[in-house]
């Protein structure tokens, strides 16, 4: 029997969202985010918004600008004029606030890897993600701030990756339900599983931005991240939401007056090398051939790996 073939979908068939019309649901998003980012703020200075240039960050912005006073936001970078960079600084022109980009550098990445010792970083990219905001944000001081981040949007919606609906027509078959609604079943289930305290696996590098924010003595918000509030979200049906185009999250920031054109999911740096010189370094300080297995055996490691490869 299959993996998905043990699972009673039914029960989350029975629990998709009753489909609204797109201007009900950016309403009942908006006033949602609003509360949450009302309700966990908790300092008088007025909120940063951490902008990525993606969808989710956007999103997140015109709230704050319309309901808090964003006045400004951030980018952390380690190459200039990269897309995310500029789509970044165009989300910031379009909010009517002053972006800040902070800059790091591969050989401040590579001096600052024990800064990495004994944290939850299990990949390349957790390792990248920590340091550049690690390493970026203390060039500014965001000390008794609020820093309002995005993380957490694309499980929520179901935009993570194609891979979690690959059984919808089976499971369509199966229960006798349009494919729709099996996506909207797989992406329910995925969701579930993911903020599910008690699953160990890989969730993502959000937590990394919580760590290096109280490091720095700022106050992180999650808006994403609240299932309790924001679970409705989920339970839209695929064909309502389109996920793998952002489709409701772009709505929203045309529902809240501004342009969703130029805005898309981005990852944060990639295409500059960063990631790939990273890689080949760590495996070179821990005779690794694996990249992922290089950050776990460095992350973990007590003495200094670097001093071991240069006296090698």
């Amino acid at each position: 029997m299959s993996n998905w073939e043990k699972i009673d979908w039914s029960i989350y068939l029975q629990q998709i969202e009753k489909t609204p019309t797109l201007t009900e649901a950016c309403e009942r998003y908006e006033n949602d985010l609003k509360n949450i980012i009302s309700s966990n703020l908790k300092h008088q200075k007025t909120p940063i918004l951490m902008l990525s240039g993606g969808v989710d960050s956007m999103m997140l912005g015109t709230v704050l600008k319309k309901h808090f006073n964003l006045q400004s936001s951030i980018t952390v970078a380690c190459v200039k004029d990269t897309p995310d960079i500029l789509i970044a600084s165009e989300s910031a022109k379009q909010l009517g606030i002053k972006n800040h980009t902070l800059f790091t550098t591969f050989d401040e990445v590579v001096d600052n890897l024990s800064l990495c010792k004994g944290k939850n970083i299990k990949t390349v990219f957790d390792l990248v993600y920590y340091l550049m905001f690690r390493l970026c944000m203390a060039k500014i001081d965001v000390s008794n701030v609020d820093l309002i981040q995005g993380d957490g949007a694309d499980t929520l919606l179901g935009s993570i990756q194609s891979f979690m609906y690959i059984d919808s027509r089976r499971i369509a078959k199966k229960y006798q339900c349009s494919v729709g609604e099996a996506k909207t079943a797989c992406k329910m289930k995925f969701y579930e599983t993911a903020i599910n305290p008690n699953n160990n696996s890989h969730k993502g590098a959000g937590h990394l931005f919580v760590e290096v924010a109280k490091e720095l003595g700022a106050h992180p918000i999650m808006a994403f991240k609240h299932p309790n509030i924001l679970r409705w979200v989920n339970r839209l049906n695929y064909d309502f939401s389109i996920p793998h185009k952002k489709h409701l999250h772009k709505s929203f920031i045309e529902y809240m007056g501004y342009d969703s054109k130029n805005v898309k999911r981005t990852v944060m740096q990639y295409g500059t090398g960063i990631y790939e010189d990273i890689q080949k370094h760590l495996m070179q300080i821990t005779n690794t051939k694996n990249p992922n297995t290089a950050v776990k055996t460095y992350v973990n490691s007590s003495e200094s790996l670097e001093s071991l490869a240069m006296a090698l």
